[in-house]
């Protein structure tokens, strides 16, 4: 009874064996020499600790992905990481899909926290091809440089370094995003080409210099009880399409939309386009200077004017000084206007002296006057 048991699960057994299917190799170095393969990569080493109310932490994700197979066959120093990587009939090809990296560190004790990042992503879809290349070197996605000689190749690439700290309500950060775009490098029959970023192509071509659209966006940022300053900087060169270096020589490329077809020394940059910034703001409770003059009430917080408390306002705006033969308006009896204004009645002008003391004077000076000319009639 206890031999038919043993058969069974032996029976069992086989027939598990027979119907499991074998592995898929991701990895095909048929006919290589020096030949170093590897699929797609994850680590996420960290670390930390805490003693005494202080703590401080650090972690280092690394992943180096791509799908489908590397293929090596038939060449001589081959090295590819991740997936989709093709290098048959190559001496010399190292390739490698896309890399995501993304390394933090903070810090923390008594109320007071920092912290940093750098976030950084090479390549994104496709696969690297090198097929009958010499010293190719690919680095991300999309890259593909077969028949060529000391190409260089790397994908759109973006990293994001990020840095803060803050303490008793004040904080401050800053960042340094920057980012090469497009997708998809060709070299094709190319000599002593280098490619960065995407959209780049110098089929046939011999010394050529490639780069995608490349964005630089430097930020900074305070707050603190009395307000928020922030300031940026972005600056971008080029934008879409791609850069053409068919049969050229020695060609340099920046940016996309570039064409240099069957040329020799040429140097083409897109548009360059930067736009500083800054700002500061109060928060609540801040006083602001007012602007329509005295009376005025100030913004939330401040003090209110002299008109507002009930008391008479004085004016610091003066009017443009006029000269006196302006002082007239129009259409006046000439003398009418002449006085200036601002003095008392019953007072000369200029002079502050008393109008009547003139009167009498002019009355007793007139009937003298009079009575002289009477005396000599006589």
């Amino acid at each position: 009874m206890r031999s038919k048991g043993l058969l069974v699960i032996a029976a069992i057994f086989a027939i598990t064996l027979g119907t499991a299917r074998p592995a898929l190799a991701d990895n095909n170095a048929d006919g290589s020499i020096g030949a170093v393969q590897a699929g797609t990569i994850g680590v996420d080493p960290s670390a930390g600790a805490s003693q005494a109310g202080a703590s401080v932490s650090g972690t280092v994700p690394i992943s180096v992905g791509g799908s489908g197979n590397n293929t090596a066959s038939n060449s001589v120093g081959a090295v590819q990481v991740g997936g989709g990587n093709s290098s048959s009939n190559s001496t010399g090809g190292v390739q490698v899909s896309a890399v995501n990296s993304s390394p933090s560190a903070s810090a923390g004790a008594n109320g007071t926290t920092a912290g940093a990042s750098a976030p950084v992503t090479v390549g994104g879809g496709g696969s690297n091809t090198a097929s009958g290349s010499t010293g190719a070197v690919q680095v991300g996605g999309g890259n593909s440089s077969a028949g060529s000689g000391g190409a260089v190749q790397v994908g759109s690439a973006s990293a994001t370094p990020t840095a803060g700290a803050g303490m008793a309500g004040s904080a401050a950060s800053a960042s340094f995003p920057v980012g090469i775009n497009g997708g998809g490098n060709n070299a094709t029959g190319s000599t002593g080409v280098a490619q960065i970023g995407g959209g780049n192509n110098s089929t046939s071509s011999t010394l050529a210099g490639q780069s995608g659209a490349i964005t630089v966006g430097s930020s900074a940022a305070g707050t603190t009880p009395a307000g928020t300053q922030t300031a940026s900087n972005p600056v971008s060169v080029g934008g879409a399409g791609n850069n053409s270096a068919t049969g050229s020589t020695g060609t340099a490329q920046i940016a996309g939309g570039n064409t240099a077809t069957g040329s020799a020394g040429t140097v083409q940059s897109g548009p360059v386009t930067a736009t500083p910034s800054a700002t500061s703001g109060g928060t609540a409770g801040t006083a602001s200077t007012p602007t329509g003059g005295a009376g005025a009430v100030g913004a939330a917080g401040g003090t209110p004017t002299a008109a507002a408390a009930g008391q008479p306002s004085t004016s610091t705006t003066q009017a443009a000084p006029v000269p006196v033969n302006e002082q007239s308006l129009p259409n006046t009896p000439l003398g009418a206007s002449k006085t200036p204004a601002g003095f008392p009645a019953g007072q000369l002008p200029f002079t502050g002296l008393a109008l009547l003391l003139f009167v009498v004077l002019g009355v007793a000076l007139l009937a003298t006057g009079l009575g002289i000319r009477t005396r000599a009639r006589a």
